[in-house]
């Protein structure tokens, strides 16, 4: 299974990609953004931001990721790293980063989560 993830318009929509649900215990790490009352966590917390708004919150995942990496306590990324094979933190790092991208290219799009 994976997580989709789109931008779109009324014109338009732009396909950012899918992801592994094995590394949704990093994203829900990282991704922490909870709006209003809903609990969101991990890439659904970005369901319905515009592009702008959602890449505001990538800046922040980021800039967890990095915290993560220099811990006093030692955390390891590869600690979320699938057994199976199949997803990695570097891979949920650069999905990221092309989403943060494509935000940022496409500020009034809303983006979608499926």
């Amino acid at each position: 299974m994976s997580v989709n993830v789109s931008l779109h318009s009324t014109k338009k929509w732009i396909d950012v990609g899918s992801h592994t649900n094995n590394m949704s215990a990093f994203m829900d790490e990282v991704v922490t953004a909870r709006r209003d009352t809903s609990g969101f966590l991990g890439l659904e917390a970005l369901n319905g931001l515009t592009g702008k708004q959602a890449a505001s919150l990538l800046v922040d995942s980021i800039d967890n990721v990095r915290r993560l990496m220099h811990s006093e306590n030692d955390i390891k990324l590869s600690r979320f790293d699938a057994s199976n094979g199949w997803g990695s933190s570097l891979s949920s790092f650069l999905f990221l980063m092309r989403l943060l991208v494509a935000c940022n290219s496409h500020p009034k799009k809303v983006v979608w989560v499926y």
